[in-house]
């Protein structure tokens, strides 16, 4: 490997580390979740990526006639600058997540499938260990403390590097289920397999020293999601078309009654059923919603839309809606959600099949993992489209590697096609 190609795999480490706010706290002062050197390290990144795209002949043109649907939701964004309440937010945000978009396309462009996969799982072991070794050498900074000027209430749990303890328990189980993956598919080998046994291990202690409840949910959740799909790889069309019908009433009534269900759940183990008042938040922010639903406030200003209208409701306002979807639609309207859907859907569809069809199953397993995490977690968090977010890099990411997927497997059939056909076919096409 030449000092180019091992320069590019650093690169790709650090910015997958730095856009999973890992290090938040080397980069931002104590309690910020932002600082003047976390903006120039994601605008680098997103500048070399850019660079790096542009230097090599035809990958500008091939991101916009076949990557298109994923550049969508980015451009609305971007236009949301025409009628945005805040031109200098939507400016600054919708900028950062062009470039942080342009990271994603960089992967997937420099990086096979394996190699991506490989990525992934390097930096899951690096971020569990770093954590793990921060909370115990300053567990003033990786514990939450009763002297937090924002969070004195959840003293005792823990933030590992990520600043709130949210944030660090579902990136926590995020990685576990990176990690499960890692596990399945055998990555390093026999060392690989026992090296994933006190990961997997400190993974699930520190979610429980989180005290979150959405990273306990995920925790659980998105792995059992992740085996259902796994095990209906292994069965007939017949079988597997069957299992469909007979679960999806089921997926259509638990959708349904989410909330209830929710509340039931955290209610036996002794949790606000609310979601810490959350339900009551999401009510009155569809009311907020209502003269911007369609477009939104602007991306990253919507919320000052809507915080206005709660703040006259209930006399205070949240800094957002704790619901991804509601934070999105604030921003750039239900249409906006909408672009954002259609990627995930048609990245859940084509991975879904991919895996059922035994095609690239650790790329499509790594964006089940990552798509199943988002539509869940953004019930009771916050982390759709957003900019420097290790959710929409890898998004996008396994998004154009399941396209390209897809374009070759349609030239194949083509070629079997027309090698298979009558000779007087082969003639005329050639």
């Amino acid at each position: 490997m030449n000092i180019v190609r091992l320069s590019e795999f650093a690169i790709a480490l650090f910015g997958l580390a730095f856009m999973s706010e890992t290090l938040t706290m080397i980069l931002a002062t104590p309690g910020a979740i932002s600082s003047p050197l976390v903006q120039v390290t994601g605008a680098g990144l997103g500048f070399y990526s850019v660079l790096s795209i542009l230097s090599r002949r035809g990958e500008a043109s091939r991101i916009i006639s076949t990557y298109w649907l994923a550049l969508f939701p980015v451009c609305f964004a971007i236009v949301s600058l025409v009628w945005t309440v805040n031109f200098g937010v939507t400016l600054r945000r919708a900028g950062a997540l062009g470039l942080t978009t342009a990271f994603g396309l960089w992967l997937a462009m420099r990086f096979t499938p394996k190699q991506l996969f490989t990525l992934v799982t390097v930096l899951v072991a690096v971020i569990i260990i770093a954590n793990f070794a921060v909370i115990q050498v300053n567990p003033a900074r990786g514990i939450h403390q009763a002297t937090d000027l924002l969070a004195p209430h959840h003293a005792g749990s823990w933030r590992g590097m990520l600043g709130h303890k949210n944030d660090f328990g579902r990136m926590m189980a995020l990685l576990f289920c990176f990690l499960v993956l890692a596990f399945l598919f055998r990555v390093g080998g026999a060392g690989g397999r026992l090296a994933c046994i006190p990961l997997f291990g400190l993974a699930g202690f520190m979610i429980v020293k989180s005290s979150s409840a959405q990273a306990l949910l995920l925790f659980v959740l998105v792995p059992l999601g992740l085996v259902l799909m796994l095990s209906m790889s292994k069965v007939s069309a017949t079988q597997r078309a069957l299992l469909l019908v007979l679960v999806a009433p089921a997926v259509v009534i638990s959708a349904l009654s989410a909330q209830a269900v929710m509340a039931w759940g955290l209610g036996l183990v002794g949790r606000d059923p609310t979601l810490t008042g959350r339900t009551d938040i999401w009510e009155v922010t569809l009311l907020g919603l209502q003269d911007i639903a369609v477009a939104g406030g602007g991306y990253g200003a919507g919320w000052e839309v809507v915080a206005a209208r709660i703040t006259a409701i209930m006399g205070n306002a949240p800094g957002h809606a704790h619901n991804g979807y509601l934070d999105l639609a604030a921003d750039i309207g239900f249409f906006g959600l909408g672009l954002v859907l259609s990627v995930m859907f048609w990245n859940f569809v084509m991975s879904f099949r991919n895996l059922m069809q035994g095609v690239l199953p650790e790329i499509s397993t790594l964006a089940l993992t990552v798509l199943l995490f988002s539509f869940i977690g953004n019930i009771a968090g916050s982390f759709l489209l957003l900019h420097n977010s290790i959710y929409w890099v890898l998004i996008v990411a396994t998004y154009c590697q399941l396209v390209n997927a897809a374009r070759e497997n349609r030239y194949n059939a083509r070629q079997v096609a027309f090698t298979d056909g009558p000779y007087e076919a082969r003639q005329w096409a050639t």
